[in-house]
């Protein structure tokens, strides 16, 4: 709960330094789409550059992708493999271990309809409850 305290201060303090509450949510929401993308490593070099893109302030945006770490990316990417592959197929993903499995219809293509959907979705629940929340500490100051 400490972490939890520090970072919302840290994200109080952005707006004393001009950030509006909304590029505050965007940069978090947008670091969260980046956090799902299903290549680890990647993160850092797309938040980057999605940040200059987007003129998001840099270290917002890979805040956001603090969501996916060594440690909860493995539970990411088989809830993401889950729910592509029951967006796709109707059903919940089958584990096979045969030669036969091609795995790229079978586990890659649930991945990446997976990590596309919920990245949208966690990003605009991170966005509402982030800009909620600043504009409450706002009023309350």
């Amino acid at each position: 709960m400490k972490y939890f305290a520090k970072l919302k201060t840290y994200i109080i303090s952005l707006t004393k330094k001009g950030l509006t509450p909304h590029e505050i949510a965007v940069g978090i929401a947008v670091g969260i789409i980046v956090a799902f993308v299903p290549v680890f490593g990647t993160h850092t070099i797309i938040a980057l550059g999605l940040a200059s893109l987007l003129r998001l302030s840099p270290l917002i945006v890979l805040l956001g992708t603090q969501v996916s770490n060594p440690v909860t990316y493995p539970f990411q990417l088989f809830i993401c493999a889950e729910a592509g592959n029951l967006i796709l197929k109707g059903h919940f993903l089958e584990i096979k271990f045969s030669r036969d499995v091609n795995l790229l219809s079978h586990y890659l293509w649930p991945i990446i309809v997976g990590s596309i959907v919920l990245g949208i979705l966690f990003a605009g629940i991170a966005y509402v409850i982030t800009k909620f929340f600043i504009n409450r500490r706002r009023k309350a100051a």
